[in-house]
């Protein structure tokens, strides 16, 4: 039924927690898991978009999830994106189209609180603009 799981991560504390809920669910189920992190920019004028972190940090959470599913037994494959900030949402649902993924994995938390509030998290984002099933981890 789930074939292939997207899990996406961020750098909070959540994302452990969120990864190993998504290697259970992959063991369970028998998926592949696409792990996937969006490195977001900020529009900055005349300086253009501005990323919030270095690519080489944000390829490290990506290599660093991947060791954890291999060593759990679970079959990944990793990718880094770019999101112009407000876009991420976007770039987690079009990551899902593309690999044909039949389930996302995310955390509940990565947006500070009252700008979640303000914008709608990007969790939010992704349980109301797509279609597949999430399943949110607290």
């Amino acid at each position: 039924m789930f074939e292939k799981i997207l899990v996406a991560l961020d750098d909070s504390g959540h994302a452990e927690k969120t990864l190993l809920t998504a290697a259970g669910l992959a063991k369970l189920a028998g998926s592949e898991v696409e792990v996937l992190h969006v490195r977001e920019s900020h529009f900055i004028g005349r300086a253009g978009a501005v990323p919030d972190e270095e690519s080489v940090e944000a390829q490290k959470i990506v290599d660093a999830a991947l060791k954890v599913l291999s060593d759990t037994g679970v079959h990944a494959t990793g990718k880094l994106r770019g999101a112009l900030h407000g876009r991420v949402a976007r770039e987690i649902l079009d990551e899902a189209s593309e690999v044909g993924a039949s389930m996302i994995v995310m955390g509940s938390h990565g947006t500070g609180d009252l700008e979640g509030v303000l914008l709608g998290s990007t969790t939010h984002k992704v349980l109301h603009l797509g279609h597949l099933p999430v399943f949110v981890v607290r």
